[in-house]
């Protein structure tokens, strides 16, 4: 598997899920983005429920901009600060250990899109897509009574494997000096994005269950916990209407069945319809 580490990060066992249809697009030689060393350590420190505030802040003020978003987010309007903080220890207090972990990844994230030769435009629309899922997919998870950070975490990383796919055709048709044909790497985006980007996630060490989430968030029914994969089904679904990263695709995607199965009525509806693009435009400010 073609996956760039960071020195003093050890390499997980390769994933054993398997893609097909396309000869450039094989397990084995997935571009799967690096995940910083400080990104992948504040994984593992929040894994531990043991973790104290002074050892995850510690770890996120050893990277300049970690620190800079954390407290920028402990700072803005989402969190409704009446005084700002200017430590990091403070901020972790106010937002909690797995949002600063959500916070982490989303910073992680966003420095990877940064590559125009790579992603062209996709970049900027993916994270934006990315960012705008996963605070409806916490508004859902709270009507759902489901994990509001993990659900925030499964909408941030839903379409991941679609940033592996392009890294992975960039790379291949570099190499190889030829061209993939649109309608070919289009083909594999929608097909396969689900399955590289749960690929990816096990490789970075993610807990199960959001891999598992991430691999089924277009076939709820099919995952472990199908609640849990149809708040990110259906948070997925919302976004594009409300066109977070997208063309909006209208009131058309409100018949789809997991509304229902979710209990998201109409007068829930009304209020997501308001409260989601504020959320949306704060976090885009909060997270620069």
């Amino acid at each position: 598997m073609t996956v760039p580490v960071e020195p003093g990060v050890a390499s997980p066992p390769v994933p054993t899920m398997q893609i097909a249809d396309h000869p450039w697009l094989r397990p084995d030689d997935l571009a799967i983005p690096m995940l910083p060393a400080q990104a992948h350590r504040v994984l593992q420190l929040v894994a531990d429920p043991d973790v104290t505030i002074t050892r995850l802040a510690s770890v996120v003020s050893k990277d300049p901009v970690l620190a800079t978003r954390v407290l920028g987010m402990a700072n803005s309007a989402l969190y409704g600060a009446m005084s700002p903080l200017r430590s990091v220890s403070d901020a972790v207090v106010r937002l909690g250990t797995r949002t600063v972990r959500n916070v982490v990844v989303t910073v992680s994230m966003h420095s990877q899109v940064k590559s125009p030769e790579v992603y062209g435009q996709e970049g900027a629309r993916f994270m934006e897509h990315a960012i705008g899922t996963a605070y409806v997919a916490h508004m859902v998870a709270e009507r759902a009574r489901e994990d509001v950070d993990e659900a925030f975490l499964c909408g941030l990383l839903h379409d991941l494997g679609k940033l592996v796919i392009l890294r992975t055709a960039h790379d291949y048709q570099q190499k190889h000096k030829i061209v993939i044909r649109g309608n070919e790497l289009q083909a594999a985006l929608t097909d396969h994005h689900a399955t590289c980007g749960a690929l990816a996630l096990q490789f970075w060490n993610v807990p199960p269950d959001v891999c598992e989430i991430v691999r089924h968030h277009h076939a709820f029914e099919q995952a472990g916990d199908p609640q849990a994969a149809a708040v990110c089904y259906a948070a997925n679904l919302l976004s594009h209407r409300y066109g977070f990263g997208c063309l909006p695709d209208g009131d058309a995607v409100l018949e789809d069945a997991v509304f229902a199965y979710l209990k998201l009525d109409a007068e829930w509806m009304a209020r997501a319809d308001v409260r989601a693009p504020g959320l949306f435009s704060a976090a885009r400010q909060a997270l620069g």
